[in-house]
């Protein structure tokens, strides 16, 4: 607990039924997956897989999640109390505890057990207003007080700003960038309540990782599996005056290695590849690496394997006068063992900050090789990568996370001018200072049995300004040149809109429309053109013409 002075306090209060303690593990399983409306992004996937395992949330009646909308305050509350270990909600608890909450509505057993142990206080007006959305700071204040953080305000300060510090010291706050006062949405929700759970049960950093994928964490669990079962083939005797790398896992990496877009300041996996000894464990005694072109945002490079464990730190060759080659120095390598069936190895990169870095470089490995010595004879050879990945990498400042369809799955076709025909919420990250803006969208259209559609425009929801979209070869809508005040993504993401003219021919049977973003696009290199993609972004320095999602980027609501 973390203590902030000179303040006024904010009350907690301890009222309510707990139930003894038990511990036991949080469960990571994709849960998600049970709601019509997934795949969800890895990080709301997460939120969602926790809190359906505690029996928080079940979904909507159509058996959908739908992570883009809102939540509102009598629906977070539900949610939030019935996530935690040692309260539970009984039907007496329900009463006319505020002008706008009855004893027989359904949130009223949880609006007055949050009143009673000072989660909510309501309006000067004696209103609840349990059907208004919640915003990002009456969730931290709730959840806050929930789990019973220490959070204080200073007399000038926003009455929120003691729940937030304490958010920020527990590290249970969005890890992203969202205005206090923006009513969060379910995905959000989901993220916010699981992380104050997680961090409850001492399992915050293993929840930050099923954030970025639940299969890491079934990965890191096999890993360590293995690891304890081989700790005796490991060598531990580096002592620690003599070596300045750590075994300690730093992170778990899905290998082989993909394409990334690199975000300066942070660490990635650029390099993978399964190293094979001769019928014989071996241990490794020295790391070389060589990169196509000079890597000039790399601050550090690792050998790791699967499950985080650095083995050597590599830096510069100095005898290389093209800076393209790095090597490991003896003090640096642990006494990594390899088994006779082999091993499957990576390079980890960290980066540049952006005040030394740039975007927009070409990182790529062009080999990895080692020198080990066998353990039995002590005979020493070289090891090269077999089935090696060595894919390109691209440095930025921002980057692309989602793109979601925020409509219902099924539409009904009618006739109009100026319809909504796709509304589509991009999320994505970016450092401090930079800038993430949509510069192009392609839109797949399929249509038959007589329907037509024209005059295509984008919008975004909070902005009054549209463009016009072309229609290419009947079936590509493309929106170029998008504008700051319809592509810039704000606040972690942006709402767009396609508009258009819709017209159904009578009499016909079957009519279908959908509209979808395909293509993700992939990097292009001196050796590989790339493929444009159907979403073309920037990062305020430079310009992408490919993401990390999957293709199909989004598919659109089906029109029928």
């Amino acid at each position: 607990m973390v203590v902030y002075v000179p303040m006024k306090i904010i009350t907690l209060l301890s009222i309510g039924l707990f139930l003894p303690f038990q511990a036991a593990a949080l469960e990571y399983r994709n849960l998600s997956l049970y709601y019509t409306d997934a795949p969800f992004t890895p990080a709301e996937s997460a939120g969602i897989s926790l809190l359906t395992s505690l029996k928080a949330i079940s979904g909507n009646p159509d058996g959908t999640f739908r992570p883009n909308r809102t939540v509102n305050r009598a629906e977070f509350l539900k949610i939030v109390l019935s996530s935690h270990p040692r309260i539970r909600v009984s039907s007496a608890d329900a009463s006319h505890c505020f002008r706008d909450v009855m004893a027989d509505d359904w949130f009223a057993p949880y609006v007055c057990l949050a009143k009673k142990r000072g989660m909510v206080k309501g309006y000067d007006d004696g209103e609840f207003k349990p059907n208004r959305s919640v915003n990002y700071a009456e969730a931290l204040k709730i959840l806050s007080e929930l789990y019973e953080y220490i959070a204080y305000s200073a007399d000038d300060e926003e009455w929120f700003a003691g729940y937030v510090r304490a958010a920020e010291y527990n590290k249970t706050a969005l890890p992203m960038s969202l205005k206090y006062d923006r009513s969060l949405t379910r995905g959000q929700m989901a993220r916010l309540a699981a992380a104050y759970r997680a961090q409850y049960e001492g399992e915050l950093d293993t929840y930050r990782l099923a954030e970025k994928s639940l299969d890491l964490v079934i990965t890191k669990e096999i890993a360590s599996k293995v690891s304890s079962s081989q700790s005796s083939s490991v060598t531990s005797t580096v002592s620690s005056s003599s070596s300045s790398v750590s075994s300690v896992q730093e992170d778990v990496f899905a290998m082989p290695a993909v394409s990334h877009f690199l975000m300066l300041g942070t660490k990635e996996l650029i390099a993978s590849g399964h190293f094979v000894p001769r019928d014989e464990k071996v241990i490794i005694d020295n790391v070389t690496v060589k990169f196509r072109t000079e890597p000039k945002n790399v601050r550090t490079l690792y050998l790791v394997d699967a499950n985080g464990t650095r083995i050597a730190e590599l830096n510069p060759d100095v005898y290389d006068n093209e800076d393209l080659t790095w090597k490991s120095q003896p003090e640096s390598v642990q006494g990594y063992t390899i088994p006779a069936q082999g091993k499957e190895l990576g390079v980890e990169v960290l980066l540049q900050e952006r005040n030394n870095g740039f975007a927009e470089e070409l990182i790529s490995v062009k080999w990895i090789s080692m020198n080990v010595h066998a353990v039995e004879s002590n005979d020493p050879y070289q090891l090269i990568a077999a089935d090696p990945s060595y894919p390109a990498h691209q440095t930025v400042q921002a980057r692309i996370e989602s793109v979601v369809n925020t409509m219902s799955p099924v539409v009904d076709l009618g006739n109009g001018e100026g319809v909504l025909l796709g509304e589509v919420e991009v999320k994505g990250e970016k450092l401090d200072g930079a800038e993430l803006r949509l510069n192009h969208i392609t839109f797949t259209i399929t249509k038959r049995n007589g329907v037509t559609v024209s005059n295509f425009m984008l919008g975004a929801s909070d902005s009054a300004k549209h463009i016009q979209c072309s229609l290419s070869d009947g079936h590509y809508i493309s929106c170029l040149n998008i504008p700051a005040d319809i592509g810039m993504i704000e606040h972690g993401s942006a709402l767009l809109q396609l508009w258009g003219d819709m017209s159904v021919q009578d009499s016909v049977l079957n009519p279908q429309l959908q509209i979808d973003i395909l293509k993700p696009g992939s990097i292009s290199t001196t050796i590989n053109p790339g493929e444009i993609g159907d979403v073309r972004w920037s990062d305020g320095t430079g310009s992408y013409n490919w993401t990390e999602l999957q293709n199909p980027i989004m598919k659109g609501s089906e029109w029928r």
